[in-house]
């Protein structure tokens, strides 16, 4: 049992006050992917793996790729289209809070947490330097932003980058997934680690008290204002009542990022391979999914559920990411990229664990192996007996 795993994923899923490595600290004028040196392909990963010869696999054909490249190019930041975001975002912002001031009451408040999970999406964006054409403009508007995000942006900008880079690739502890052992990892764990690890990693237990971590607890110094100048003025200008039930609209905005965040990455099948068959194309085509989520949700999302693009390029920002699926489903690019349904958003949020004793692929993700499967999820008892869980045919492509 690999311990220092356990105590790395701890510490950056439940924000450890540590510093990212120098490799992995963006500096702020550049774009925190690890393609964003080149600025002539925004595929992640390709050019990096031509320069390191790496064996890396694709399941598109080069044609297919050159179209992909010039497809996410042509639906990179519009400064007219961001602005036009940004006013839309100030109206629903400005009226959950007048409606939270004046009915202080739970539908309230829960408009009040779709729109700061709207904020972050928006301050995702602009750590990315991908929200506005330029730079300065992007990281004008996190500073900004992030008093109405519940994150301090440079923080976010640094650990994030490294989920981006690493993304699939099995010999990298990606500590920002929300599942990290397999069924066997967690047979063997002692039992003061194991009874913890159960009751922590219960989805019903999880994903509150990983909010009220990320968003509330951890980094106390350098998260405060961002966290609470929205919550002290409103308490000085409406009272205390006020105050809370916009802290408790931030809980239920950090659970509904979350939960989103563990859809798009931890349902079946997941991508997984060794970091000589890892590619950019797949880990961002096919490590992420395609969320089924109607208006007016989708004012919530911001595009975020078409994330097999944003892992594909960080450079499409959210307002772009709809119309760049639309455009590429046209040409038949996305022909293999996972498809999640309601029914299995819902049974996914119960995974908990890899299934068996597998973590990832033994064989290149566009091929499947009979003697090897690829790697799945599971859920802890009751959930599994309940069939709560993703039973989808597992498949790579």
């Amino acid at each position: 049992m690999n311990w220092v795993a356990i105590q790395t994923a701890a510490q950056e899923m439940f924000g450890s006050s540590s510093s990212p490595t120098p490799s992995e600290r963006a500096p702020t004028a550049a774009v925190a992917s690890d393609s964003s040196s080149d600025e002539d392909n925004d595929v992640q990963g390709v050019v990096m793996a031509k320069n390191k010869k790496k064996r890396a696999t694709k399941s598109i054909t080069a044609t297919q790729e050159k179209i992909l490249n010039q497809l996410l190019h042509k639906w990179r930041a519009n400064n007219s289209s961001a602005w036009k975001c940004l006013a839309l975002t100030f109206v629903i912002w400005t009226t959950s809070v007048y409606l939270l001031v004046k009915y202080q009451n739970i539908p309230s408040t829960l408009l009040v947490a779709a729109s700061i999970v709207r904020n972050f999406m928006i301050l995702h964006d602009a750590c990315h330097l991908s929200f506005f054409e330029t730079n300065r403009q992007n990281v004008r508007l996190c500073k900004f932003i992030q008093y109405f995000s519940q994150f301090e942006w440079t923080t976010w900008q640094s650990t994030h980058n490294h989920h981006h880079r690493h993304l699939g690739d099995n010999s990298v502890i990606d500590t920002s997934l929300t599942v990290w052992f397999t069924e066997a990892e967690y047979a063997a764990m002692p039992l003061k680690f194991k009874m913890p690890f159960r009751i922590i990693r219960d989805p019903l237990v999880f994903f509150p008290v990983a909010s009220a971590w990320v968003f509330f607890i951890s980094r106390p110094l350098v998260q405060f204002g961002s966290r609470y100048v929205v919550p002290i003025c409103l308490y000085f200008a409406f009272g205390s009542r006020v105050s809370l039930l916009y802290c408790l609209a931030g809980l239920l905005a950090g659970i509904i990022g979350l939960a989103l965040f563990h859809l798009q990455h931890q349902v079946n099948t997941p991508y997984r391979v060794s970091k000589e068959r890892r590619s950019g194309v797949d880990a961002g085509l096919y490590g992420s999914t395609l969320l089924a989520i109607r208006w007016p949700f989708t004012l919530m999302t911001l595009g975020i559920e078409f994330h097999h693009i944003h892992h594909a390029s960080v450079k499409v920002p959210g307002y772009h990411l709809a119309a760049c699926h639309a455009e590429g489903e046209a040409l038949n690019l996305f022909q293999g990229i996972n498809r999640v349904g309601r029914w299995r958003a819902f049974v996914s949020m119960f995974h908990a664990v890899f299934a068996g004793s597998v973590k990832h692929s033994h064989a290149d993700h566009h091929h499947y192996d009979e003697n090897h499967p690829p790697p799945s999820f599971a859920a802890f008892w009751p959930y599994s007996a309940l069939g709560l869980y993703d039973q989808t045919p597992l498949k790579t492509m």
